[in-house]
This record gives structure tokens, C-alpha cells and sequence, in this order.
């Protein structure tokens, strides 16, 4: 009996995959959705695509979504991480990253500052890394902002207590 043949289609270029992907993220009701274009920043990737869930249980059905979605567009298998707990789903699709987050942990990473603006191209002469990348929208605090916050103030560490009299039921050295 013969094989039944492969149905795997050709792997699609990294923008078609940048696309079909941002569709399938924004029909399952994700929020905020940012492409980040990492040609030239980095050899891990060409694109990364960020977005969030309104709970970890959205997140986790938003990644389920987009694995069976590159299942079916004949695409290789995607490794996963974070499908456990859903606060944080990173899909590696080859050459697009996705990331999947709660509004909170995205907000503490921040991965749009750390690989949008003014990220260097890799190999590039050290004043070519001066430039400032695309704008990208960003909440700036006013200087009001900085006065109103509580200063957070640490107590001075405690030395450990020195036991001056022996511990009952010790043994005797």
C-alpha cells in the first residue's frame, strides 16, 4: 500500500505569514495587536507579533486558535511555551514570534520598547545605532506624574540576633 501523499503546502514568506497571523489573532477578539518588523535587528526572526488577552483563558484559546491554524495552513509545527499557566504564550513560527499576554504582564515586559525603538541593526557602524528607530505611541508621564508617586523608602537591614544563652535540649559538644 502507498503512503498517502504529503498535503503540506509551501512555507509562506514571512510577510503572508505576518498577515494570515494577524487575521487569525484579531477574529479571535485579541487586543491590542503590534507588528514589530526584526529584519536586520536580529537573526532569530523577521517579525513578532504582540498582543493580549482579557484573561489567561482567552490567551490560551487565542494560542490554541492560531496552532491549529498553522496546522492547517500546512505550516511546521510551532514550539510553544507558557500553554500551562497562559500568562505569557510565545509561538515560534518559524520566522514571525508571536506573543501572547495578560494586559499586566505585558505591561511589566514591555517587549514593544525592548525591540521597537532605537534598537540597533545588527553589524551596523556604532553611529548608525544612535538614530532613533520609528515612532512608535507610547504614554509619556508628565513631570506632575513623577512628584505624585509615593517614593518607596526600605528599612535598614537588621543584623542577625546573636544567641548568648545555649538552646535548650542541645546536645553538648
Amino acid at each position: 500500500m502507498k503512503p498517502a501523499p504529503s498535503r503540506r503546502a509551501a512555507p509562506l514568506s514571512p510577510a503572508a505569514l505576518v498577515e494570515a497571523l494577524h487575521g487569525i489573532i484579531d477574529d479571535a477578539k485579541a487586543e491590542d495587536i503590534v507588528t514589530l518588523d526584526l529584519a536586520g535587528k536580529t537573526s532569530i526572526a523577521d517579525a513578532m507579533v504582540v498582543a493580549s488577552g482579557r484573561s489567561d483563558r482567552h490567551v490560551g484559546a487565542i494560542a490554541e486558535r492560531i496552532m491549529s491554524a498553522l496546522k492547517e495552513m500546512g505550516q511546521p509545527a510551532p514550539r510553544v511555551e507558557g500553554m500551562p499557566v497562559c500568562d505569557w504564550v510565545l509561538i515560534d513560527a518559524g520566522d514571525v514570534i508571536v506573543h501572547l499576554f495578560r494586559p499586566e504582564v505585558r505591561g511589566f515586559y514591555n517587549l514593544e520598547k525592548l525591540w521597537g525603538m532605537g534598537r540597533p541593526l545588527e553589524g551596523a557602524p556604532a553611529e548608525e545605532a544612535q538614530k532613533p528607530g520609528p515612532a512608535r505611541k507610547f504614554v509619556a508621564k508628565t513631570a506632575g506624574d513623577a512628584e505624585d508617586a509615593p517614593k518607596s523608602r526600605r528599612a535598614p537591614a537588621r543584623k542577625p540576633a546573636i544567641r548568648t544563652t545555649p538552646r535548650r535540649n542541645a546536645a553538648p559538644r
